[in-house]
């Protein structure tokens, strides 16, 4: 079953706190239980330790047959004493003598309370008649279970008895009870507000994840232009930032893909059409047999322009997908270039184009992938050419500068336009200028010299002044680093 994110946010964060708050709760009451009872033992001890002090103090001596002195305690005198002590303090006060017989009790009230039957308390302190604290009925006496101090009752050093000081078991229970309702009630109220900052602030935190969720379904969709709001620094914006890049990259994608198919549609219908045309031309008598030869040759021009278009569609398609693997060998790139050149002989020719910079040179040794790199200078000779006015010229230079190897090709023409320069590596990209002097291109090809340049890890450069030069440089490393 799905459970939300604040759900289990909500509940886990709930549990802690309840779980934290009933540990906080029994650990408060049994530290107040045990300070209750020490308090209690203090002061249980405390009160026995008084009334035995005053007990011993108002002992009357009595003179027995055999001359010696002893001394007793006088119910009739300290009575009154006990009965306001007990009061006072509010507890049970029980005095007994040595033997353990029950001489006075008094309740918290300070009602002296009948001793006739009351059983015996011999026993109840050790034979060395020292302090003790005990939660007991105290022999029986009690009728339910007491905290009880007792103290012997001592003058010059002779034991006369002893006081007992009490309080029922049950006060602990009733501290407890209060306590524990003390601590609910305030409890109830803190959590109350506890659980509402927590709901107030897991839906905080929530919302934009769920943003983040919507924006994943509308770019599901194919909607990049819907933009999370992002507030905050923490790793939540973080993430809304890194999903606006991503839209935004996809955006540019889908613009990239939509204006690639439209290219590509519009450069395949175009020569296909022409070659229907002129087939169906030839088919059906509409062209006379004179001329078929003619209109043969456009279609046979048409037919390579659009084998030209599918391989370089083939070539882009390997470089974007990742799937072009360089084949690397060592290879003289000014025989390349010489090579690359003879293929535009016939074009050279017929525009009176002087080729400079070939005459003294010497083989230049590089590593590269051999295809890929003459596909580079292919198309950039094919532009210098095209775009060298007639009776101009194409200087070609090849050197060694450091560490690379640096190729440059500058043909003479209109050059470039200062605002058409930052795009000229764009796909599909062409220029109104280049519309008109090349029908057949497409607009791939200086896309495809700078990514196979940068495959090889090196770098196109371009300079042109505008209504004299064009020049296309660039180097290769001596070594690719991985």
């Amino acid at each position: 079953m799905f459970k939300s994110i604040f759900s289990k946010y909500f509940a886990v964060i709930s549990a802690i706190i309840v779980f934290s708050f009933l540990a906080m709760q029994g650990a408060q009451l049994f530290l107040s239980s045990r300070y209750w009872l020490d308090e209690k033992h203090h002061l249980l001890a405390d009160n026995a330790q008084t009334i035995a002090t005053h007990t011993a103090d108002g002992v009357s001596p009595i003179r027995e047959s055999n001359g010696m002195t002893v001394y007793r305690i006088e119910k009739s005198t300290l009575s009154p004493f006990i009965k306001l002590l007990s009061m006072t303090m509010d507890c049970t006060v029980v005095i007994s003598d040595m033997d353990g017989t029950v001489l006075i009790m008094c309740d918290e009230n300070g009602d002296e309370m009948s001793t006739e039957g009351a059983v015996s308390l011999a026993g109840a302190f050790d034979a060395d008649g020292t302090e003790f604290y005990a939660v007991s009925t105290l022999n029986g006496l009690y009728e339910e279970r007491q905290y009880t101090a007792g103290v012997p009752i001592r003058h010059d050093g002779k034991l006369l008895g002893y006081v007992f000081v009490s309080l029922p078991a049950s006060g602990l229970g009733q501290y407890l009870r209060s306590n524990i309702q003390i601590s609910l009630l305030a409890a109830l109220g803190v959590l109350t507000l506890t659980f509402v900052a927590l709901y107030i602030m897991t839906e905080h935190m929530v919302r934009p994840l769920r943003e983040m969720a919507q924006a994943t379904r509308k770019f599901a969709e194919g909607d990049f232009s819907y933009q999370i709001k992002v507030s905050g620094r923490d790793e939540t914006a973080e993430l809304a930032h890194a999903l606006n890049s991503m839209a935004r990259s996809l955006s540019s994608v889908e613009t990239m893909r939509r204006s690639f198919v439209a290219n590509v549609s519009h450069e395949l219908r175009t020569p296909m059409t022409t070659i229907a045309g002129f087939i169906d031309g030839i088919l059906d008598g509409t062209i006379p047999a004179e001329k078929r030869d003619y209109y043969l040759k456009i279609v046979s021009d048409e037919i390579k322009r659009l084998s030209r278009l599918v391989k370089t569609m083939l070539s882009l398609s390997r470089i974007d997908s990742g799937q072009l693997r360089l084949n690397m060998v060592d290879f003289d790139l000014l025989g390349l270039t010489g090579q690359t050149l003879l293929t535009f002989e016939k074009r050279i020719e017929e525009k009176s184009i002087t080729i400079e910079g070939l005459e003294d040179a010497e083989p230049m040794p590089v590593h590269g992938d051999y295809d890929l790199l003459g596909q580079v200078l292919y198309n950039l000779l094919d532009n210098a050419v095209k775009f060298t006015n007639v009776g101009g010229s194409i200087q070609i230079h090849i050197e060694k500068r450091d560490d690379r190897t640096v190729c440059s090709i500058r043909n003479t023409g209109a050059g470039i336009p200062a605002e058409e320069m930052p795009r000229i590596f764009e796909r599909f990209y062409k220029s109104d200028r280049s519309r008109g002097l090349d029908k057949n291109g497409i607009g791939l090809g200086l896309y495809i010299v700078q990514t196979a340049v940068a495959l090889h890890k090196g770098e196109v450069l371009v300079r042109s002044v505008e209504g004299d030069y064009t020049e296309f440089s660039f180097w290769l490393p001596d070594q690719i680093q991985k």
